[in-house]
């Protein structure tokens, strides 16, 4: 009798062993619920539970980099929508102009109100520029002399004083 007990017992350990590797093999719950099981209480590092962390890891810096993806995207499509409609009005403000500048004593004013608002959208083109640098994570920024030429110009009577003086842009 204490034989049978002794077979039984030993047959339905190896049926349970034979039954656990495959559902260790075939299932991942499976595998994940030992792997769990272990690392609790025993205090092992399974592959399962580092195969999983490692996932875990990816998959946030997989969402990060959307995440900064489509921030980028924005900016871009901001910055292009901007000067697509910047250029339309500076254009059309052109071609409106001509006109205007072949008539005399009034045409010099037309041609410098045309300058400063062509340096003003420039200046703003810059600035938008160096935001979309600062959004995508560029290091390079818009050189200082260009924001400075075109964003901060000399007074008239200095142009038109010394006009050979001044920074090219």
């Amino acid at each position: 009798m204490l034989r049978l007990i002794r077979h039984s017992a030993v047959l339905i350990t190896l049926l349970a062993l034979i039954g656990s590797n495959l559902l260790l093999l075939s299932s991942t719950a499976f595998n994940a619920a030992i792997s769990s099981a272990l690392a609790t209480t025993l205090g092992v590092r399974t592959a399962s539970a580092a195969l999983s962390s490692k996932l875990a890891g990816s998959e946030r810096q997989l969402s990060a980099l959307k995440s900064s993806q489509i921030r980028r995207s924005k900016s871009v499509r901001g910055f292009g929508k901007s000067l697509t409609s910047r250029t339309k009005r500076v254009a059309a403000r052109g071609i409106a102009a001509i006109p205007a500048e072949s008539l005399p004593y009034i045409g010099a004013a037309v041609v410098v109100s045309s300058m400063v608002y062509e340096l003003y959208e420039a200046c703003q083109t810059l600035r938008e520029l160096d935001t979309l640098y600062a959004d995508l994570g560029i290091s390079q920024a818009v050189p200082d002399d260009a924001m400075q030429s075109l964003c901060n110009p000399p007074p008239l009577n200095e142009l038109f004083t010394q006009p050979n003086s001044q920074p090219d842009v």
